[in-house]
């Protein structure tokens, strides 16, 4: 786990303030990268690569792109074989060098051939875009805020609660999370506030804010007799059955098999 902050304006106080209020999500490190268009900042859980070659923001060769990550891409060895063949070079044996080349390379084409649990920011000095990205199934959050052209994005809410913004609530929001214990992205507990939703990315540039879905899963389907589909809820039911005997928890946490 490490922690991502960032937003689209100058100011040192403020991606202090935001690594702050999520400082125990990277006990190892910490990094800040500030420029007139742009603020970063990194909270480090170090997994690849302890060393300080993987620290972050991590920066290109050419000197002009800048990473912040959270996560790891399980086939990163395998991309950097690829890259490597291409003429890339390596400094660190971190999967975070291996995604910022792949999207110096690729573009975002680079996400589809991720395999692994991510959220990323990379930002580029010269074309002043910024471009972030979460992994398929979205299990590493990604938060943002966009209202009249201020861009704040963090791994928890709380970082972009650092700021000064609206913080009006969502109430159809909170009814969902109190009958079902989840909000559904993009929705969250405030207005002002969204989640990043798994397998999308999003690209600012000239303060314009552009989100793409790049992930739609395959879902094979069988077509099953009524009878069949009977024995298959019976089997599932028996089968929660017999794990609610050993365990105190509700039947109900058994039921999906």
């Amino acid at each position: 786990m490490c922690g991502l902050n960032g937003f689209n304006f100058k100011s040192k106080a403020l991606i202090q303030k935001m690594n702050q209020a999520i400082k125990h999500r990277g006990p190892d490190d910490e990094g800040v990268y500030i420029d007139n268009n742009i603020s970063l900042g990194h909270l480090r859980l170090s997994i690849l690569d302890i060393s300080q070659k993987g620290h972050q923001p991590m920066i290109s060769a050419d000197g002009f792109k800048y990473i912040i990550h959270n996560g790891e891409v399980y086939n990163f060895l395998e991309i950097r074989k690829e890259l490597e063949t291409k003429g890339y070079k390596f400094k660190s044996n971190s999967d975070t060098e291996v995604i910022l080349n792949a999207y110096i390379e690729y573009g975002p084409k680079c996400l589809d051939k991720f395999n692994g649990i991510f959220a990323f920011a990379i930002y580029d000095k010269n074309t002043k875009e910024l471009f972030i990205a979460r992994d398929h199934f979205g299990v590493k959050p990604l938060f943002y805020y966009y209202e009249d052209n201020k861009f704040i994005f963090s791994s928890e809410i709380k970082g972009i609660l650092a700021h000064s913004i609206k913080k009006e609530l969502d109430w159809d929001a909170l009814n969902l999370f109190f009958r079902f214990l989840y909000i559904d992205g993009p929705r969250t507990p405030f207005k002002q506030i969204k989640k990043l939703s798994p397998g999308h990315y999003l690209l600012l540039k000239d303060n314009k804010l552009k989100i793409e879905k790049y992930y739609n899963p395959v879902i094979k389907q069988k077509d099953i007799s009524f009878d069949e589909a009977k024995v298959k809820v019976k089997e599932t039911f028996d089968r929660a059955i017999k794990r609610q005997l050993v365990s105190d928890k509700p039947l109900g946490m058994f039921l999906s098999g």
